[in-house]
């Protein structure tokens, strides 16, 4: 779903040590296996007539071993980006981004305890390491939707559900959090809007929270979000950030 894989370096100047992570219980375990076959469209606005990128989720598994691939292409069905995630026993392994728009490729992997999240990056000359502590509320944009499910009885309760997202580029996690917007209706269907915003005051002058439209009944499926996505955009020569609306095919 969402992505904040990619907070850029030059936009983004702050310490992680700003952030202070809780522990948030999930109300059931999330799943990634499903679903298997999911396909959207990225607009550049919500009037919804300007088509930028398609996008195509294929899942498989192997035993408890999940594998995702997420792939982002132009209308003309060029290919600007993939991200490749792993999953084991419910648990993200691995996380890979490749962005061939800007050249850049982003790994972030589990050690083999569990115990950290080790990261590495390259856009040209450029190369970035760096580790933390792994935490079970680290989210790849992959993971967005089953996460809101898994915590769906804390947010229509009006709770307030934390996590830190995954800066491939910075090479660290930053920290977000869930909360209920409002109920409504999208094209005849009972929704929630759920927001993700950033948990510093810091990073939302810099990072417009992200609005879900949830299927209010189970399984809750997320039909669409407004916000940052995975592609770039060229403005005046120059790749920028992507903020659009996501609708998916389901």
């Amino acid at each position: 779903m969402a992505v904040i894989h990619k907070l850029r370096p030059s936009i983004f100047a702050f310490s992680i040590a700003l952030f202070l992570t809780q522990a948030v219980r999930a109300d059931t375990q999330p799943s990634y296996l499903e679903p298997k076959t999911l396909t959207g469209t990225i607009y550049a606005d919500a009037s919804l007539k300007q088509v930028l990128y398609t996008m195509r989720r294929f899942a498989t598994n192997s035993g408890s071993t999940i594998h995702v691939e997420r792939d982002f292409n132009l209308p003309n069905g060029t290919l600007v980006a993939r991200e490749q995630v792993v999953y084991e026993a419910g648990q993200l392994k691995s996380f890979r981004v490749d962005e061939m728009q800007v050249g850049s490729k982003g790994v972030v992997q589990s050690d083999g305890n569990g115990e950290k999240l080790n990261f590495n990056f390259t856009q040209g000359a450029t190369k970035k390491t760096g580790s933390e502590k792994f935490l079970s509320e680290a989210l790849v944009s992959d993971m967005v939707g089953p996460y809101i499910v898994a915590h769906w009885d804390t947010l229509t309760k009006g709770g307030t559900v934390k996590c830190r997202l995954i800066a491939a580029s910075r090479v660290e996690t930053v920290g977000f959090k869930f909360f209920k917007e409002s109920d409504s209706t999208w094209h005849g269907t009972p929704v929630m809007m759920v927001t993700l915003a950033p948990s510093s005051l810091i990073i939302a002058q810099l990072v417009d929270p992200l609005h879900f439209v949830v299927e209010k009944n189970a399984p809750h499926r997320v039909f669409e979000y407004t916000g940052r996505t995975t592609p770039c955009i060229q403005k005046n020569g120059k790749w920028e950030d992507l903020d659009a609306v996501t609708v998916f095919n389901w």
